[in-house]
């Protein structure tokens, strides 16, 4: 049983007695309506996170956590159990984030300045990780990211500081933005889905909206904030070292795209979208925690597509490429070398 049993199905929506139980409750109490909604959407995001990515292992373990958490005599009412719901809560919330770094290791810490404290989740090479921010709102870390984040957001802003690439699911609250800032750009919402890519020596940061509206504005001033909508993605290129300054910043360019694939990470699919050899190889990369060289410029320049799930291993995704793609590799040490089939 996660948490209470009466409240878990009134999430679920599978108990109409549940859900008259709750309903009332939330009209008795006004003032907690705020909390019980944050508390909604952490439930909800962990059944659903259980329901489509946690292996029987993970379901053994989560299920053993939950017992520890929801120890309490049988015979306390519904609403006496309710009294110490929100301390439960918040060991859910820490419960998503400890299933993470259990399941997929990185570096936690907490940082603390003159007006706030803060989280810092580094998530390594190979890894990807999972929180549920003070907000209710749901975050997916890729691989070599790192995210900052309040450890409670104040009370007209939320802002996190993301490097690297995230999925971002934003509670709307009324009159409260959020807002993730990365090294080029800073994008506003509301309430809405989307995607930032941001990695350190990338020439590009990517902002792909999946649900709702986003403001990119970017951060030197260059250029008045841009709206994108479902579907479009928002590009901030760096020039090229040869035009002029490499500090400045080119016009931002929207495009539409199928959020799908490029969204995929987050469900533990590798996919490959007409990309260009020398992008799949970074990919590759960060994803496995292999070094990667490409012995051959005109492959680096090659578009491939693909999809393979998360537990292939990076020699199987290349055997798969070479049956389209002339190529052999090696490995030499710790780094994998690429090269083009030369063909008569």
């Amino acid at each position: 049983m996660i948490l209470n049993e009466s409240f878990r199905e009134f999430v679920e929506g599978t108990n109409p007695e549940s859900t008259v139980i709750w309903e009332k409750w939330v009209a008795a109490h006004p003032d907690k309506k705020e909390e019980f909604e944050n508390a909604v959407n952490v439930l909800r995001t962990l059944l659903n996170t259980r329901k489509s990515s946690v292996r029987t292992d993970k379901t053994e373990s989560l299920q053993k956590l939950m017992n520890i958490i929801n120890e309490q005599p049988e015979t306390v009412s519904t609403f006496r159990k309710f009294n110490s719901f929100w301390i439960k809560i918040a060991a859910v919330s820490l419960l998503v984030i400890g299933l993470t770094s259990l399941f997929n290791v990185f570096h936690h810490r907490s940082i603390k300045t003159q007006d706030l404290a803060y989280n810092e989740i580094i998530v390594p090479l190979g890894e990807k990780a999972q929180i549920i921010l003070s907000d209710g709102s749901h975050v997916w870390i890729n691989s070599a990211s790192k995210l900052r984040y309040p450890v409670k957001f104040g009370e007209i802003s939320r802002d996190v500081t993301l490097e690297g690439e995230a999925f971002f699911d934003v509670v709307k609250k009324h009159g409260k933005t959020f807002v993730v800032n990365t090294r080029d750009v800073k994008v506003n919402v509301l309430g809405t889905a989307f995607n930032v890519k941001c990695y350190p020596g990338d020439k590009k940061t990517q902002t792909i909206v999946v649900r709702g509206e986003v403001k990119v504005e970017d951060i030197r001033g260059n250029h008045d904030g841009i709206i994108i909508k479902p579907n479009e993605m928002a590009t901030l290129r760096e020039k090229a070292p040869d035009e002029q300054q490499a500090s400045q910043i080119t016009s931002i360019t929207v495009n539409k795209v199928d959020p799908e694939n490029l969204v995929s990470w987050k469900d533990q699919l590798l996919v490959f979208a007409g990309e260009s050899f020398e992008d799949l190889a970074i990919k590759m990369e960060r994803w496995y925690n292999v070094k990667i060289k490409i012995n051959d410029d005109e492959l680096k320049s090659e578009r491939f597509n693909g999809k393979f799930v998360h537990n292939e291993t990076v020699y199987q995704v290349l055997e798969a490429i070479k049956i389209t793609t002339p190529i052999n590799y090696k490995v030499e040490k710790d780094t994998i070398i690429i090269s083009k089939i030369k063909r008569n």
